[in-house]
């Protein structure tokens, strides 16, 4: 059974371990394929700068949803 506190440590951790490895992954990607040109960079960044927050819109409805055991009078 995972309570409350554990769900949040885990997916904090989670979350912070899976945002680095997007972000150098991103990173890496920009680096070794995309053009240098400003206007490249720009949709670029825009685009994956934002895309991070789709699933870690997931993430943060698990870490806040109810305990299955809790009251749900309290």
């Amino acid at each position: 059974m995972k309570t409350t506190r554990t769900r949040k440590l885990v997916g904090m951790a989670g979350l912070l371990i899976g945002l680095f490895v997007y972000s150098m992954g991103v990173l890496y990607v920009a680096v070794e394929f995309l053009p240098d040109h400003w206007a490249a960079q720009l949709i670029y960044y825009t685009i994956f700068g934002v895309a991070w927050a789709f699933p870690a819109k997931y993430l943060m409805v698990w870490i806040h949803a109810p305990d299955a055991d809790a009251d749900p009078q309290a």
